[in-house]
């Protein structure tokens, strides 16, 4: 075959032949070659075999090679999927290219007869082709610009730092723990038991090959998830404080006090804190730390050891460490100024995010211009507001006609090929065909066809091109048209004035654009900081409006149906915004200076690999607040006397290896968080988060896998490692207003992701380190990111977060286990005192319920109480106290006990501390409610207050008198739950000897 001429027509002609459709418009196309060409049609036909032998051919080589590459080296699986898919979409527009060409060439082969037919299809053909260069192009631009990067900065490949060569554990971590400490020699990094691989799949990832699974599923599942981590020693007793911010932070004071004043605070191997409970925990760990801050020639600053609190007097009743708190119970703004500047910080977050919106709607809508201005499928000069002159008079004697603006109508299907719904009623009745077939005739079907793969990919790819057509033919016009319609304003213009309808079009925008951003932050800080009082029946119930106090319980909730309206309404205020961007832009960017049509474009390239969007969440706020009124150390001050000191946030960074290591007299502090995990494999039945601890000897959990947490420390990078401090496992732990909050409703989560008033942060995840310290470096593998960019924020709003991805989202540990619990159970805990001052509703304490049930399922560990003790703690079992009268709303309210003691029974015989392995254990849980026997100022507090103790975690803002009431019901806590513990130790004791003296008694 000769190679083609080179002479060819312009790219403009030859799109316009693509689109052609007729004979009539094909002849004034091809006629307008220049006049010394003789065969004007054979220059077209050249075009078509420069097409064929070049381009196509060239074009395909390049995606297919690109693609390919993608599909064997990209790290994630997702990854790898989507280049395998960009692979097919490269065949069928290279498909479609080459049929478009053979209808053309037979149309201009009959161009004298009658070849509508072949220049319709060939129209069809080529709007497929045209509507999928797009999507390809950027997947292209994509895949390249990410193997390339990771190919040529290689030299900065993702690794592991420490002080030695980090050493990785693979496969079960189960009974590890060897000694009171870790050891240097113990392992780095832990990986997760059965954790997939990112490009391959390893056997060795999964449990040792010589581990024997037991059969019981209990003890199975107690040998996976239960690991034992190296110097975490089973331990005679554990506590665990749970979430419930600055309430939860009160109580906990109170029981802490309690607990240290009956000597078993110093007994404790572990105290385990969520949310609320850890501002408290934090705060003990960070009061009793010696370390101290450096001068500026790096020596630490000299102190005497005396000023320090010590662990039996650290935060007591009356001291200086108390008294700071009482006095910033207000943590998140105490004055206005502190208020200003939270406003600021919420306002500053959703200008961040909607600009990034806004910003992706208008380079879109630069992209629809400039598809729109080349393929001939609709003129957006259509969708301008025109000016029409008429004669009718408008109320002026010396204006004999008026011009008036107005839109003309725009019919869908006039740009819209009949092909599309060919093509859409093609798909749906392939897709009705094959799920009758599979349905009702699969058992007489060939064997190769008992499992039609294939058939589903035809059907999802007929589906996919028709959506894509679909979208350039109808949607976008549409939408388009619509806003354009709507922003139509019949007018009167003076002769002589100029009118630019651009103009008016930006006013109206930027103004809808202002109350987007306005009603965000609104709306955010509604729903984060409603509060509602409910009064519930005895059985849970909710009263009726006239519902008698006396028999009814009012309680603080933070949900309700205005908080459902707010948020959507304001989620498609931002759509509609970001629409009406996005079709002013797509009309009028013709009009900017190219310095904007450039800007734009290069400025969503930039700015989402530039921007760490943690740093303008409300994580960086709420850390420095919870530090300003929680981190605290004893000193003596200028005048003598001893007061506590706040630390100083910027100058000394409360390491988690360094400020959170273990206190003697004090229980080694555990932070749980949840770490957001979409995988349902991964995560408990209705939980979408997986438990994830921060401590000083490792970070991470079962399902992550862990890290030593120096050696975290020194591998991520410095903004990173901010996160990795006391003062932010503190904040994280309690970041329950999040974009990922387990349990919680979408759309409250995708309004938190949206306007950046959004809590958590992202860590380094165990499992991606576990991988490359296992490994080695890869080039293939991703770096350990330097920022949070604008990725981890899109998987925030969409709600999609994978468990191999180099950073993991964190928050709230309430999110997993309000309590607690779960995690001091893995830690092999005898003994384990519960402080819970969750706010449930009454009547069952149903977190409490839900921590045991996810006990069994995680763990395998089976927590039982007595049905008539634990229904002790319901409001209203208490004895009615005299007078009955006066005293009536707090007898509905007075439960019998506030404490219940159950049995605790663990899968497998545990090796306590004792030296005689025992699977039994017992648990003391404590509730925060309201009992008959509690002091006289609580009551009265009480009667006060209709919704205490159950007021709401959104109150953040407590006064002393609040504070004192709840740190007082925690003290009073602390004490039913040691009298409780020892009744039950005396009970036992006198049930054992009683067994042993019929033992050794005689048989008659």
């Amino acid at each position: 075959m000769p190679f083609p001429d080179p002479h060819r027509p312009n790219a403009g002609e030859e799109l316009q032949l693509q689109f052609a459709g007729n004979k009539k418009t094909a002849d004034e196309i091809v006629n307008k070659a220049p006049a010394e060409i003789v065969d004007k049609v054979e220059l077209f036909r050249n075009g078509l075999r420069l097409d064929w032998a070049l381009f196509i051919p060239g074009y395909t080589l390049v995606l297919l090679a690109v693609f390919g590459f993608g599909a064997l080296y990209f790290y994630r699986s997702v990854s790898r999927r989507f280049a395998v898919r960009a692979l097919y979409v490269t065949g069928v527009m290279a498909v479609a290219d080459i049929c478009e060409n053979l209808f053309l060439r037979c149309a201009l082969n009959r161009l004298e007869d009658s070849p509508d037919r072949y220049l319709e299809w060939a129209a069809y053909l080529a709007l497929v082709k045209w509507a999928l260069a797009g999507p390809v192009a950027a997947s292209f631009a994509w895949t390249a610009i990410t193997l390339l990067s990771r190919g040529l900065l290689f030299w900065r490949a993702a690794e592991v730092k420490g002080s030695r060569h980090p050493r990785a554990l693979v496969g079960s971590a189960y009974k590890l723990a060897n000694g009171t400490e870790a050891r240097e020699d113990d392992p780095d990094i832990i990986a997760p038991s059965a954790a997939p691989h990112a490009s391959k799949p390893l056997p060795d990832w999964s449990a040792p090959p010589n581990a024997k699974t037991p059969k019981d599923s209990a003890r199975a599942r107690w040998r996976t998830r239960a690991l034992q981590l190296p110097g975490r020693d089973p331990a005679e007793l554990g506590i665990c404080v749970s979430g419930g911010g600055i309430r939860s932070a009160s109580v906990t004071l109170g029981a802490l006090q309690a607990l240290r004043e009956a000597k078993l605070l110093a007994k404790a191997q572990y105290l385990v804190s969520v949310s609320g409970g850890g501002y408290m925990a934090g705060a003990f760990q960070l009061a009793l730390t010696h370390e101290r801050p450096k001068d500026k020639q790096g020596q630490r600053r000299p102190v005497a050891r005396d000023d320090l609190a010590k662990p039996e007097d650290a935060f007591a009743q009356g001291s200086p460490e108390e008294d700071h708190i009482r006095r910033h119970a207000k943590y998140l703004a105490d004055n206005p100024r502190e208020m200003l500047l939270a406003l600021g910080t919420v306002l500053r977050g959703v200008l961040v995010s909607l600009g990034m919106v806004a910003l992706v709607f208008a380079v879109a809508g630069i992209y629809l211009h400039v598809f729109y201005a080349h393929i001939p499928l609709i003129d957006l000069e259509r969708f301008r507001p025109v000016t029409e002159v008429f004669a009718p008079s408008c109320g002026h004697l010396e204006a004999p006609t008026c011009p008036t603006r107005v839109i003309p109508t725009l019919d869908l299907f006039d740009h819209a090929p009949k092909a599309i719904l060919g093509l859409l009623g093609l798909a749906g009745a392939v897709s009705v065909g094959a799920a009758f077939a599979r349905t009702f005739t699969k058992k007489s079907w060939p064997a190769w066809l008992s499992r039609p793969a294939w058939l589903r990919s035809v059907v999802k790819a007929i589906v996919g091109v028709a959506l894509v057509v679909a979208a350039y033919t109808v949607v976008f016009p549409a939408v388009i048209w619509f806003f354009a319609w709507l922003a139509q304003v019949q007018e009167v213009i003076p002769k002589g004035n100029e009118h630019d309808p651009g103009v008016s079009g930006l006013t109206g925008v930027s103004l809808l654009g202002a109350i987007t951003a306005a009603a965000t932050s609104v709306a955010a800080l509604f729903t984060a900081a409603h509060k509602s009082v409910k009064k519930l029946k005895p059985d849970g119930e909710k009263a009726g409006l006239f519902a008698g106090g006396d028999k009814s319980i009012s309680i603080q909730s933070n949900g309700s149906w205005v908080k459902v309206v707010v948020c959507w309404l304001v989620l498609l205020l931002v759509a509609f915004f970001g629409l009406s961007l996005l079709s002013w832009v797509a009309v009028y960017v013709n009009d900017w200076d190219l310095g904007w049509q450039l800007a734009l474009p290069i400025a969503l390239l930039i700015l989402p690999f530039a921007i760490d969007q943690t740093t303008f969440s409300l994580h960086p706020f709420y850390r420095r607040r919870l530090a300003g009124a929680f981190a605290v150390r004893r000193a003596v001050m200028k005048d003598g006397s001893v007061g506590a000191l706040p630390y100083d946030y910027y100058a000394e960074p409360t390491s988690l290896s360094t400020h959170a290591r273990k206190v003697d007299g004090f229980p080694q502090v555990i932070f749980a968080a949840s770490a957001a995990v979409s995988l349902r494999n991964r995560t408990a039945p209705g939980r979408p988060a997986v438990p994830f601890t921060f401590a000083s000897d490792y970070i991470g959990g079962p399902d992550t896998g862990w890290v030593r947490t120096t050696t975290m420390e020194q591998t991520a990078h410095e903004l990173i490692r901010r996160d990795l401090t006391v003062q932010s496992a503190v904040a994280v732990s309690g970041a329950a207003f999040a974009s990922a909050m387990g349990t919680q409703t979408m759309y409250l989560e995708r309004l938190l992701a949206l306007s950046n008033l959004r809590l958590g942060t992202w860590v380094p995840n165990p499992s991606y380190l576990a991988e490359i310290a296992t490994y080695g470096p890869d080039w293939t593998m991703p770096r350990l990111p330097r920022v949070r960019r604008l990725r981890y924020q899109l998987q925030e709003l969409l709600g999609r977060y994978s468990d191999t991805s180099p950073l993991l989202l964190c928050t709230d540990g309430g999110h997993f286990d309000n309590l607690g619990l779960v995690e001091v159970l893995r830690l092999r805990c005898r003994t384990i005192y519960v402080i819970d001052s969750s706010g449930d509703s009454p009547p069952l304490a149903t977190t409490l319920a839900q921590a045991v049930t996810l006990a069994y399922e995680d763990l395998g560990v089976e927590i039982k109480f007595k049905q008539e003790e634990i229904l002790k703690l319901v409001p209203g079992s208490a004895e009615p106290i005299e007078p009955k009268e006066p005293m009536a709303v707090l007898n509905a309210r007075f439960s019998a006990s506030s404490v219940v003691v159950g049995d605790i029974i663990y899968p497998e015989d545990v090796s306590f501390p004792d030296g005689k392995p025992s699977a039994h254990g017992t648990i003391i849980f404590a509730k925060a409610s309201l009992t008959p026997d509690m002091p006289y100022e609580l009551l009265s507090f009480a009667l006060r207050e209709k919704a205490f103790p159950r007021q709401t975690t959104s109150d953040q803002w407590f006064d002393h008198t609040q504070f004192d009431a709840y740190r007082a019901l925690g003290h009073h806590l602390g004490e039913a739950a040691v009298k409780a513990e020892a009744a039950h130790a005396n009970t036992t004791s006198a049930k054992k000897r009683c067994r042993r003296r019929r033992k050794d008694a005689p048989s008659r």
